[in-house]
This record gives structure tokens, sequence and C-alpha cells, in this order.
């Protein structure tokens, strides 16, 4: 055929294969639990979110505008993944390279992880996008510097930036490969540019006191463990695929004729590796946050193998081993029948219509499930809220105000409760609830201890006073809350939950935006463990467990 003697058409050709298997692998293929909770995202956009920046909500908005259903939430993705791929062929600078672009098309499918950012919905899929961008722009850079592209840099970082907070990890190993940029116009040119097109979520942050920086720099503390460490290891073969061996040996192989682009490359994936291995002394890593290294990887091993006949060889081997896996991986997880494993892509329309049928449509708040909120709403369409508490972690359902949307309705709550009927069940786990009528709680209350440490001893009696202030518009009956004092530990982990009694008799109203002084005496309990390190004062309503209403305060014994 014509097509596969003239270079430029197999390219496109190839790319176009792409998109039409990713759109099929959208069509016919399940959200996955975070997908659903952008999605509810994307419903109502804003320069910010708890948990990321905007761009992921963007791409699903944008999809939305074309279709519904799954490919609503990943059209867009896979529009923009033959231009991700686009961006790396062009940060490959070899002369043959046109003569073996089966090899490259083999080589991007030879990399798990990236082949699943081109129908899967979620930050890093855009990250990936910028990355690459910012990437190609940055070559363009080093050879020419003018306003044009010191411009194009500059969208790209801010780009990045705005799909993930990881990007200004790209941005800093690339700086570092070549502190000459510091004195370099156009590269501040850039920056500044970056900073403006990024100042609406900077603001943001402020105007909402910096949920998602808290959110970050105090998420998933742990004790050390050294499978943290060797877990993080092995998440950098895992990402790569079966082709491991042959990439990095590849990468290690790039060292011995450099250029600065390259060096930046080479600064990527060492500093990646390095930064989230230190990473691992605090808590455990996740495959994917090491991703970007596959761009590097993927353009610094391409030349070398298509130069040493015998790694070639071996490439292509394992590259297509790793091939097949990867499409019985994709057919996996849209079909549970043939599939070895439970996915989150698995009997969620089956989960979300047989609840939605035992809670005879009736709204549902969720305890502590932000992703089945989304998930679930996704498929029924119902309304939904996810009631979080200080067993679990603040998210999206607590910045925006998804409470005030089922105030006063007859709605279903449900969670893993066991005391309470069993309602649905998916992939082997069971979920309970109970009908709540007139559906009423005040998350936003705010209880704040001035004190910036109590001291105590345990078996001791202590007097607490503290502020409660009410921020709605709306006055509140004190009948409906249930005071508790709580103690945990600096991981966040409960070590007592005390009954309180406050000097509020149970008809009083906390009238709207009004700011309260109020007393309480309770006694600590003697078996305190010392590992607690903290107090705070929650919230509870109906029979959830205290929320995260009161301010921290650290404790001395």
């Amino acid at each position: 055929m014509k097509i596969f003697k003239n270079e430029k058409a197999l390219f496109i050709f190839y790319i176009f294969l792409f998109f039409i298997v990713n759109i099929a692998q959208s069509v016919f293929t399940e959200l996955i639990d975070d997908e659903a909770y952008y999605w509810l995202w994307s419903k109502n956009l804003a320069w910010g979110y708890f948990d990321h920046p905007p761009m992921v909500a963007l791409w699903i908005k944008i999809s939305s505008l074309f279709f519904n259903g799954e490919l609503g939430v990943r059209f867009f993705s896979a529009f923009m993944f033959g231009f991700t791929i686009y961006f790396i062929w062009n940060l490959i600078d070899f002369k043959e390279k046109w003569q073996h672009i089966h090899l490259f098309f083999l080589l991007t499918t030879a990399v798990i992880l990236f082949n699943f950012y081109g129908f899967i919905t979620v930050p890093d899929t855009p990250l990936f996008f910028f990355t690459a961008l910012f990437l190609y722009a940055y070559k363009q850079f080093l050879s020419k510097n003018n306003l044009k592209i010191a411009l194009l840099l500059g969208f790209a970082m801010a780009g990045m930036l705005y799909s993930k907070y990881h990007g200004i990890l790209v941005i800093a190993f690339v700086v570092l490969s070549n502190l000459k940029l510091l004195k370099n116009k156009y590269f501040w040119l850039a920056c500044l540019f970056c900073f403006a097109l990024f100042t609406p979520h900077l603001w943001w942050q402020y105007q909402n006191d910096y949920p998602s920086v808290k959110y970050h720099f105090n998420r998933s503390k742990k004790l050390y463990q050294i499978w943290f460490t060797i877990n993080h290891f092995l998440n950098q073969l895992l990402i790569v695929g079966l082709a491991f061996p042959v990439l990095y040996y590849a990468f290690f192989k790039s060292f011995s004729k450099t250029t600065v682009f390259k060096k930046a490359l080479q600064y990527l994936v060492i500093g990646f590796i390095a930064f989230f291995l230190l990473s691992t002394f605090k808590t455990s890593t996740q495959p994917q946050w090491t991703g970007l290294i596959l761009i590097p990887l993927m353009v610094l091993g391409f030349e070398i193998i298509i130069t040493q006949p015998t790694l070639k060889k071996g490439f292509i081997v394992l590259a297509s081993l790793n091939l097949i896996a990867l499409i019985y991986i994709r057919f996996a997880l849209a079909d549970e029948v043939i599939s070895i494993f439970k996915w989150e892509t698995h009997q969620n329309k089956m989960w979300a219509q047989t609840l939605k049928q035992n809670t005879q449509g009736l709204p549902i708040v969720f305890q502590n499930s932000f992703q089945n909120a989304a998930k679930y709403q996704f498929y029924t369409g119902v309304e939904t809220h996810s009631y979080n508490t200080l067993i679990y972690r603040k998210n999206q359902f607590d910045l925006a105000n998804y409470e005030a949307n089922i105030q006063g309705k007859s709605v279903f709550e449900v969670s893993n409760n066991v005391e309470k009927p069993a309602l649905s069940k998916k992939r082997n786990k069971i979920y309970y609830g109970k009908k709540i009528e007139n559906y009423t709680t005040f998350q936003h209350l705010e209880c704040v201890i001035e004190e910036n440490y109590l001291t105590i001893k345990p078996g001791d009696s202590i007097s607490l006073t503290f502020k409660l202030i009410n921020p709605y518009q709306q006055p509140v009956p004190i009948s409906n809350l249930v005071f508790h004092g709580v103690f945990q530990t600096q991981k966040q982990q409960i070590t007592a939950d005390i009954p309180l009694k406050i000097n509020l008799k149970k008809t009083d109203i906390l009238q709207a935006l009004k700011t309260y002084k109020v007393s309480c005496k309770f006694k600590i309990p003697n078996d305190l463990e010392p590992t607690s390190s903290t107090f705070r004062i929650g919230l509870s309503f109906y029979d959830f467990p205290a929320g995260f209403e009161g301010t921290v305060v650290k404790i001395n014994f």
C-alpha cells in the first residue's frame, strides 16, 4: 500500500489508529473512580478544586460538548493523545528516525502507563500533553530566543501547573540542568507569562484558604516502612512495562553522548525518581507520580535502540510481548468476564441501578466516599453528597456546597456500617444504608479553640472554652448537634473520642453569621495513648462520626 511508503502518511495513519482504538475503549469501558469525581468538577467549572488544579475539569467539559456518557468524559483525551505523540516524536533529534516509524509506535505501546492516558481522563492526562509541549518549546528555545518561543514556553509551563502541581518539578529540573537559563531575559519573560496565566488559580487558592496546599502537605503521613522504598523502585519498572531492561539500559547509555537538551531529559528521569524516593520516608508513593519520566525514556531510548542491532532485536521481542499484554488489559478493562482481576471499571452500572432501585431514587449521602458519590451520580443522575468524617479526609464535597442541594429532603445514608440494611453490592463490597427524613446537617460550622496548645494529664478533668461560629445564612438549632472532643496522633489516627456537654441548651438557636463563646468540661481518659499529639472539637449529625469542624491544637502531657 502507498500509505506505508509515504513516511508522513504512515505517521498520520498510526496517530489515527491510536485515536480510533482509544475512542472504542472509551465507549466500552466504564469510568474509573477518579474520573467520575473529576466529571463532577466539570459540572461547575472553577479556577481550582480541593485536590488538583482545574485543567482536568476543563478537559472533561470540552468532551461533554460533543458526547454524553463515558465518551463525554474521555473524547478530548483521545483526541489530544495524538498531539502528545506528535510532540514526543519531534523531541527526537535523529536524522534517520523517519525510517523507523514502526519501531517508534511499537515503543509508544511498550510503555503501559502512557497508553492509559490515551483515554482515561485524570490530571496526568493533560499533564502529559503540556509536558510534551513544554519540552518541544524548550528544544526550540535552545536554538533561538525570541518572543514567540518564549510565550509558547510560558503557555506550556502554565498548562502543566494547571494540570497538576507536579509541573513545577518539570520546570525545576530543566532549570537545574541548564542554570544559564537564569541569565536569559526571554526565559524570565516566559516565567512572567506563566505567572500571569496562573494568577487566577493562585487567587482562588487565597480566597479558599489554600485547600490544595494544605491537603498535599499533610496527606498520607505514615510511619516509615522499608516496603515504601522497595515499592517505589518496583513502580519505576511497572510504569514502563516488560521492555524496562532495554529502556533503562538505553537511558544510561545516553550519558555517553549528551547535549544541553538531552541533559534536561536525563535530569527529569533522575530528578523525579530521586524526589519521590525521598517521599517514601513519610508515605507510600503511587506509580503515576513518576509517570512523566516515560517521555524522556522514550526520547532518549529510541536513538540508542535503533543504532544497536542486538538491543533492537531484544526490544522488539519484549515490546511485542508487552503489546499482547496491553491488548489483553484493554479488553479486560471493558469486559469483566475475561478479566482475572476486579477493576474499577467493572459492575458500576449494575451497582448504581440496584442501589437506585433499593433507595427509591432518592438523593444519597455516602459516608466517607467521594468517589462512590460521584460515580453513582454519573450513572444514575441522582443528586449525591459525601459526608466526610475524621476517619476519612476532606475533599471537594467539603469545599463546594453540595450539602445545600439536599438539605430538608428525604435521603438515604449509605456506608459500610453492617448494622444497617444491605442495599447493593459492587466487586464483593456490600453497601448498607437507611432512610433519613428531612435531612439536615451543618458541616461548615466552626469550633475554634484559641489556645495554641493544651496541657493535659490522663484521668484529669479540664474546662475548655471555644468559639462556635455559624457561617450559614440561616439559623442552626443546637438540638441537631452532638459535640465530640477528639484526640489524634500526628498521622491523624483517632486515639480517643469523648462526648462533650456544652453550656448551651438543646432549645437554643445559633443565629445566622453569629459567633458564640461556648464552654465545656470533660475528663481525659485514663488510658489515653501517649502517641496522642493533637486535640480538636468535632460535630456529628445522626449516627455519623465526628467531622472536621474544629481547629487543631497541640497537646502536652
